[in-house]
């Protein structure tokens, strides 16, 4: 009954649901793979062969090829994967209908708990997602992953009905957001033009006015601009020293109240900025139009003085270095490039960014027995462990490198070899746990053989100088997760598209915005404000 009612709730046409339940029909090609595991003399708690179907975006290509990582894991946990594959557009869509007609796999992968709450207490309500065990002591790593701070946010009935997948590792978590954005500048141009490191928002935009107006590529024509974005939420960060929580879009507790930061009497000052950016020649004028990473051509190419991204983006053979050097063949992308260090706030403190500790999560259907939850609790376990990191990192010992008793690795494979493309499942089984953002950010072997030594270097003394430099924006992460009737209506609030308009806009910005949050209003703002402060006093906030 309770999953008949989930059904109406969905209002799909009976056809689009018929067509997307032929993708997780017993028929799937993939069913049948490795079965000869289900003769393994695999003894102890792996004894009994497991089918396990697993929803992942693209995993039908990337299990495809059956590879010595899926089969490895399929070995040692006596299991066969059957991959129930999603795409990025429907992933949502499909898990609706499955839902509804008890199709789910055994492990979903969806972003409930962090997009859309509300579903996911309909999930519990409903039964269709199961419970993990209160005592989680027999799977240590994957215990310790469930105390991050914001999981009890996610908590239903003091119960998690999730395993969310963290973007960094709990231990260092604070500390490696602080790359996750940065603002790459031209130090050439800034040398050039006799200008030094901005210690403020004006001399801030000074420099990318300069950018904008004298020249600096020395080709007597009037086209470069101040700063471009990979995508507007990285644009965010620039204006931390003015309003911290505005660069990661948190809630902030004003007046005894907990506010969503775009009712913040702090956004006048933002907006502002922005507009003087706009207006004075300093910011990109296609901003509000150019298409993710679109923009960043124009860095690349000497037509922008500074670019908003993240510093890990200089990895990989798309990445800015790559890029930039391609554009400029003969150059040293280091010797012309660094990254811009935020200024202090009127208080004299430097914020770096943080965001959610997770996006996404794994959540195991209702229907699996005890036997075969115990069995993905065990797999995930191993996925958290410090072996799996090492086969992740790594890849297969004696395959793809040696260790000594040490713990000195020496990598056998070709040098440059991309283990994601040698074995097309790591992409995927790397990422089922966490998305393990950290990894390419370590000092390590694997990374100095595949980016070099002085991609990584530059890496770890950008970390290094914002652990020391800097503190974390201020964060209420069990905001981002909680659910409240009015909180969840907010979620149809396009803020993005309203403060471009608003940049974009000739009257005074602050009135302007004044007469978005009256749209706002009718949306239930003030029912939202009122529900999460109430919500968070049960955690003393």
């Amino acid at each position: 009954m309770k999953k008949m009612k989930f059904l109406a709730s969905v209002g799909l046409s009976s056809a689009l649901i018929l067509s997307l339940l032929a993708g997780c029909g017993s028929g799937n090609k993939a069913e049948n793979i490795n079965q000869s595991a289900e003769g393994s003399s695999v003894d102890g708690p792996y004894k009994e062969h497991m089918n396990i179907s697993l929803s992942w975006w693209g995993i039908g290509v990337g299990f495809e090829p059956h590879d010595d990582v899926v089969k490895k894991i399929e070995s040692d946990f006596n299991v066969t994967f059957k991959p129930i594959d999603i795409g990025w557009d429907n992933y949502k869509e499909k898990s609706q209908v499955w839902a509804a007609s008890d199709q789910l796999p055994d492990i979903i992968t969806h972003s409930l708990t962090s997009d859309t709450p509300a579903v996911y207490n309909e999930w519990v309500n409903q039964d269709l997602i199961k419970a993990l065990p209160e005592d989680l002591s027999a799977y240590p790593n994957l215990k310790d992953a469930m105390q991050t701070e914001g999981i009890d946010g996610i908590k239903r009935d003091g119960k998690l009905y999730a395993i969310p997948r963290m973007t960094f590792p709990r231990d260092d978590m604070w500390a490696v957001w602080a790359v996750d954005g940065a603002v790459f500048v031209r130090k050439d141009w800034m040398e050039k033009l006799g200008i030094s490191d901005p210690q403020n928002f004006d001399e801030f935009k000074a420099m990318l006015k300069a950018f904008a107006e004298k020249d600096p590529d020395g080709n007597n024509k009037n086209d470069t601009t101040g700063i471009v974005m990979n995508t507007f939420g990285y644009f965010k960060n620039v204006f931390a020293p003015t309003f911290p929580e505005f660069g990661n879009k948190g809630w902030v507790k004003e007046d005894g109240q907990w506010k969503p930061f775009y009712t913040s009497a702090k956004m006048d000052e933002v907006l502002r900025q922005a507009r003087a950016l706009y207006k004075e020649k300093a910011l990109d004028p296609d901003f509000a139009v150019a298409k993710a990473g679109e923009s960043n051509q124009k860095f690349y190419q000497n037509k922008a003085g500074a670019l908003s991204f993240a510093t890990n983006s200089v990895f990989g053979s798309s990445g800015i270095k790559a890029e930039w050097e391609k554009n400029n063949p003969g150059l040293n992308f280091f010797d012309h490039v660094k990254v811009l260090h935020p200024w202090a706030d009127a208080n004299g403190v430097k914020y770096r960014n943080v965001n959610s500790p997770w996006w996404s999560e794994s959540m195991i259907n209702a229907n699996v027995d005890d036997k075969k939850l115990e069995r993905i609790l065990r797999i995930y376990d191993w996925l958290l462990s410090p072996e799996g990191k090492e086969l992740f990192d790594y890849g297969i010992e004696g395959k793809d490198y040696t260790k000594t008793s040490d713990g000195t690795y020496t990598i056998t494979r070709p040098e440059g070899t991309d283990l994601k493309k040698l074995y097309p499942s790591m992409d995927i089984v790397s990422q089922l746990a966490a998305w393990r953002n950290a990894a390419i950010l370590e000092d390590n072997a694997a990374n100095r053989a595949a980016f070099g030594d002085e991609t990584v270097q530059f890496v770890q003394d950008e970390l290094k100088w914002m652990k020391e430099n800097t503190e974390p924006i201020p964060t209420a992460f069990e905001i981002y997760t909680l659910s409240t009737p009015a909180k969840d209506k907010l979620s149809t609030i396009n803020f993005d598209d309203d403060f471009k308009r608003v940049i974009l806009g000739n009257d005074d910005p602050v009135v302007m915005w004044k007469e978005v949050l009256k749209g706002y209003e009718a949306k239930g703002l003030q029912k939202a404000i009122a529900e999460v402060t109430e919500a968070m006093a049960q955690f003393n906030k």
